[in-house]
């Protein structure tokens, strides 16, 4: 498989969750008449992780988080990117009367991104590749291992999904190791659903503060969240995981969960919520050095690798050492930064003009956190201007039970009634 339409160069990007996504969305009004575009997405459905949390908790639910990058029996991803035909057209197009993205500018490649060349992306099973003439990264953060980079269809993804709902509903003490985001709703999620509120939950964080990334004040809100609903928070603490991980809920009997220094906590089912680490693993092959210790990829303001020669890569999101804070705000406007640079990249080809790249610049970590069926809020670190954080609680009754799922469905597949979600 090497893939080029048309004979047109290739913009190959390789991940395709919200950054991705957004990326191809960006990039492909400015590029689509002399560029395919090509996203490489390993997975067989885009995952609505901000609803994954509450998978394990809502029975049925699982459905609603993975949606169809192309309708059944089909290749064609134009309803899933159509969003790019929304894009306002320059004063010139306008002028001339503006046309809209051909629906076959945009093709997806569901495999695994093994490595990357000068010139291609090698896939699978090393023997087929894509050629590309830029190349975006944004593979993000995932599980560690080989086994980060090897993808899923719907069907796995609801076969793990309905084991962990079997666990959850057989434990009546479940200890939830991790007190970011992804941990704090799963633990309030648990003792906010009906059929889940009487068991016991304990959450057990690293480090001093919940949420330890954000502002102290975020963790007095989500401490005192969680002793309302009478979940048990220890701080400071390291859990140590047995080889092999922590048993499966299958007996009903409490076993010792140790912690690192010494002490232990009891639990009959546990639930990690830490570990990502970055995706980063097939840029080794092509700018090793670009590379940091923990696995992120460096990059300059541009959002162009940090790596010498290469000026025709760029990197961005969770996977990206960009300075901001590990989120999809954020990556929505390293997405803009990124397809601004490579149309400038063109447009200096074409006229010669040393004209400047734009650069990212990282603002406040800011979150939308779901503490909860009921309860949510807006959350912002302060900033030079604004010594004190942003704090903005949702309207009670406006957290929904689908985390946003049907307006992702609508979005990404309006072609898919209300009784599609199991497709």
């Amino acid at each position: 498989m090497a893939f080029t339409k048309n004979d047109k160069p290739n913009v190959v990007i390789i991940g395709g969750s919200y950054v991705g996504n957004k990326a191809v969305d960006e990039i492909t009004p400015k590029v689509y008449k002399t560029h395919n575009v090509i996203l490489i997405e390993k997975n067989s459905h885009f995952r609505h992780l901000f609803a994954f949390p509450r998978i394990p908790v809502v029975p049925g639910f699982e459905h609603k988080a993975f949606i169809p990058y192309t309708k059944p029996d089909s290749t064609d991803a134009s309803a899933f990117f159509a969003s790019v035909n929304a894009v306002t057209p320059s004063t010139t197009e306008a002028e001339e009367g503006y046309t809209p993205v051909p629906s076959d500018s945009i093709h997806i490649v569901h495999e695994a991104a093994t490595s990357i060349l000068p010139d291609k992306v090698i896939l699978g099973n090393g023997k087929d590749s894509i050629p590309y003439e830029f190349l975006v990264l944004a593979t993000g953060t995932g599980r560690p291992g080989p086994d980060g980079l090897i993808g899923q269809d719907k069907k796995t993804g609801i076969e793990i999904s309905k084991s962990l709902q079997e666990n959850v509903n057989r434990a009546k003490n479940i200890v939830v190791v991790g007190g970011g985001a992804y941990g704090i709703q799963l633990a309030t999620d648990l003792k906010t659903y009906e059929p889940t509120q009487l068991k016991h939950v304990t959450v057990v964080h690293s480090r001093p503060h919940l949420l330890n990334r954000f502002h102290e004040g975020l963790h007095e809100i989500t401490l005192k969240r969680c002793k309302e609903l009478g979940i048990d928070v220890v701080l400071g603490k390291r859990v140590v995981i047995p080889e092999g991980g922590f048993p499966l809920n299958t007996t009903d009997e409490e076993f010792d969960i140790e912690l690192v220094g010494g002490g232990s906590i009891h639990g009959d089912f546990v639930m990690l919520c830490t570990g990502a680490v970055p995706l980063s693993e097939p840029l080794k092959t092509l700018a090793p050095s670009a590379i940091d210790k923990y696995g992120f990829i460096r990059v300059k303001p541009t959002l162009q690798i940090d790596a010498p020669g290469i000026t025709n890569v760029f990197a961005l999101g969770d996977v990206a050492d960009t300075g901001a804070h590990k989120a999809a705000r954020p990556a929505v406007v390293q997405a803009s930064v990124v397809s601004r640079n490579i149309e400038k990249i063109l447009q200096i080809r074409t006229s010669g003009a040393a004209e400047k790249l734009d650069e990212y610049k990282a603002d406040a970590a800011g979150i939308h956190l779901s503490l909860g069926l009921n309860a949510s809020l807006k959350f912002r670190n302060p900033t030079d201007e604004n010594p004190n954080p942003w704090i903005s609680w949702d309207q009670p009754g406006s957290q929904k039970l689908d985390s946003g799922c049907a307006k992702v469905w609508t979005m990404r597949a309006p072609w898919a009634g209300k009784d599609s979600y199991h497709l």
